[in-house]
């Protein structure tokens, strides 16, 4: 049996946790060919998330027909389980939101749980990291508010390097195709016509 007494703070739930709404919440410029993600706390609009009607939301008994932008939950924190005798973590996600541009009208949402990834297990004993070997975490996911979603997955492995993520998957959902009824609130043709062809798998570099 693991005495994770004196590192108890590691796997206490994260002081954000009871927030109401998602904590996160960040507006993504483009500038000088980087993306900038700034807290929204700093702009005026600091809760995006709150302006965007969730699909469920939507009235589609008698749709209206008008573009919107709607999206799906926003995941803020994920428990890791270990398959040991360690209890499981918590890691929180940052949710940017992309302004504009050509192909995406509306923006677009885009969720990564990297960063907490890195810090949560940064703080492990490496003898404890051996517990979490192997286990499935999402990445990053896309939102791409027109009822296209993607979740990039992986496997967590543990080098001296630093962290991989291992036989990478993507989940994909459609809610056009499932519910053609969405169709009402988005452009026709649908821009971009093929939205997952812009997501950007993170980087293969241990983190």
């Amino acid at each position: 049996m693991v005495n994770v007494a004196p590192f108890e703070y590691l796997f206490a739930a994260p002081p954000c946790l009871p927030a109401t709404g998602h904590p996160h919440q960040y507006t993504v410029h483009y500038k000088q060919d980087h993306h900038i993600w700034f807290l929204s706390e700093e702009l005026v609009n600091s809760q995006f998330l709150n302006h965007i009607p969730r699909a469920q939301d939507l009235d589609t008994t008698t749709p209206p027909y008008f573009v919107t932008l709607f999206r799906t939950d926003t995941h803020h924190s994920i428990h890791i389980h270990s398959n040991g005798t360690l209890p499981p973590v918590h890691i929180c996600a940052k949710v940017g939101k992309y302004l504009w541009s050509p192909n995406f009208p509306f923006g677009y949402i885009k969720t990564t749980f990297l960063d907490s990834i890195k810090f949560v297990f940064s703080c492990f004993l490496p003898l404890w990291l051996s517990h979490f070997e192997g286990a499935l975490v999402p990445l990053v996911a896309y939102d791409f508010l027109d009822g296209h979603t993607a979740i990039l997955c992986g496997h967590l492995h543990f080098t001296e390097q630093g962290i991989l993520f291992v036989n990478r998957s993507m989940r994909i959902t459609d809610l056009l195709r499932m519910d053609p009824q969405f169709s009402c609130f988005v452009p026709t043709p649908c821009i971009p016509a093929k939205p997952f062809d812009f997501i950007t798998p993170p980087s293969e570099n241990p983190l």
